[in-house]
């Protein structure tokens, strides 16, 4: 070993012994603040929204005995950027807190949120045990704040309804074509009375097929929606809808078993409620999940969407904060226990991967779902990440009713220019 290892392996230990007294100094009681919201980041039903926040201050607690970690509860999600900021206001802001996807660029821009790339260099912490389009979610030129909770998009397929019809069923390699000459196989009238009542799809909308040809339109003051690549894909979906000869494809359809393919997050996929809650009450058909679908094999198209939590920049003790936040966001007893708990999947590879995930896995299906944790794992490997700015979810709504209006009237391939306008003047 070199000379410079030797001390720099010596000053990373002297640097572990300083946090760690200074952290335990008995004389030295530390209230550490912690800001977050009650319920679930992807708006399923969770009513233990506290039970691993709880395990986690416990278990710090007891590691380090003079600090008490407090927090707000009660906040819910809706109203969470209108609390934080007036703690930003009032110069009262959490010492770790969670970061909303529409805050993140503002905060990590305007120096609210602590910069953790020394951090993370000093500690020689290895990023690659996160799924990296999840680390990224958190970065913004520099790490910004560490993912908690991941929840990518997935597709649900009916086995038996592909199995009736003599279809294979697809490999996570499939692509929009074989989506759509499954579809168009299976859509038909089955039982002669004129009426087509068996269809290819179930909520597949214009933001799945932008993932599926792996475009993103969106940014912080322009939009890209008026371009060749874009009118393919609304062609594509205009196609894919034009199959059910203009009627409306319905969750009850899905749940009756007439449907082949629905789109799903893995929160709904593991609820289990009032649709896209209700499956396990209707369903009797057999189903799993694979990746969304790609314009060519083994392309990255799977939605995710990222639970981040940071630290204050102007936080008075950093050390501690830094300490919990490696524990909310990396320690595996903690990350196991808010899967088991909660409704999305975990950041960190080795969790997803572990014994007990899997058997979480067959714990959340019955015998007509499946959805296997190496398939899980090869989908998390492969994500896209959501855009980073303010106005984003403003600007998708906005987006959302002007395009739905304009495929329902068959007009999206002239609308375009003319929507990218509109969206275009709300982000000035």
């Amino acid at each position: 070993m070199t000379r410079i290892k030797k001390g720099i392996l010596t000053l990373i230990s002297l640097s572990l012994i300083l946090i760690y007294c200074l952290i335990n100094d008995p004389s030295r009681d530390i209230t550490l603040t912690l800001g977050l919201y009650a319920g679930s980041s992807w708006d399923v039903p969770n009513g233990e929204s506290y039970q691993v926040i709880d395990q986690a201050i416990k278990k710090f607690e007891k590691k380090y005995p003079n600090v008490h970690i407090e927090y707000k509860s009660g906040i819910i999600k809706d109203d969470y950027s209108s609390w934080l900021a007036n703690e930003i206001t009032k110069g009262t802001i959490p010492d770790v807190f969670m970061v909303l996807p529409d805050d993140f660029n503002t905060l990590s821009s305007i120096g609210i949120l602590k910069n953790l790339d020394r951090l993370i260099k000093e500690e020689r912490i290895d990023t690659s045990l996160f799924y990296q389009s999840a680390l990224f979610a958190g970065n913004n030129g520099s790490q910004y704040a560490l993912p908690y909770e991941i929840n990518p998009t997935i597709m649900c397929i009916n086995h038996d309804l592909l199995t009736k019809e003599g279809i294979a069923i697809p490999s996570s390699n499939w692509t929009i074509d074989d989506f759509y000459n499954i579809s168009n196989q299976v859509t038909k009238d089955t039982n002669n009375d004129g009426v087509i009542d068996q269809y290819g799809c179930y909520g597949f909308d214009w933001q799945d097929v932008l993932d599926c040809y792996g475009l993103q339109v969106f940014k912080e003051d322009n939009c890209h929606l008026d371009k060749k690549e874009v009118k393919e894909a609304f062609l594509y979906l205009t196609k894919l809808k034009a199959l059910s000869n203009g009627y409306q494809v319905s969750s009850e359809d899905f749940d009756q078993g007439k449907v082949a393919f629905c789109p799903l997050t893995f929160a709904q996929y593991r609820t289990y409620q009032p649709y896209p809650y209700r499956i396990s009450k209707y369903t009797s058909f057999k189903w799993s999940c694979i990746s969304m679908p790609g314009t060519k094999s083994n392309t990255i198209t799977t939605h995710l969407d990222t639970s981040l939590i940071g630290m204050s920049s102007q936080t008075k003790h950093q050390e501690i904060a830094w300490e919990f936040l490696k524990m909310l966001t990396m320690d595996e007893d903690i990350q196991q226990s808010l899967l088991d708990n909660s409704k999305g999947a975990s950041p960190l590879k080795k969790v997803m991967l572990s014994k007990k995930t899997k058997e979480i896995l067959v714990k959340d299906t019955v015998s007509y779902a499946s959805l296997d944790s190496d398939v899980l794992n090869r989908i998390l490997e492969n994500t896209l990440v959501e855009p980073k700015f303010k106005e984003y979810e403003n600007i998708l709504e906005k987006a959302d009713y002007l395009i739905n209006q304009s495929i329902d009237q068959g007009t999206i391939d002239n609308d375009l220019n003319k929507i990218q306008k509109k969206l275009e003047n709300e982000l000035k």
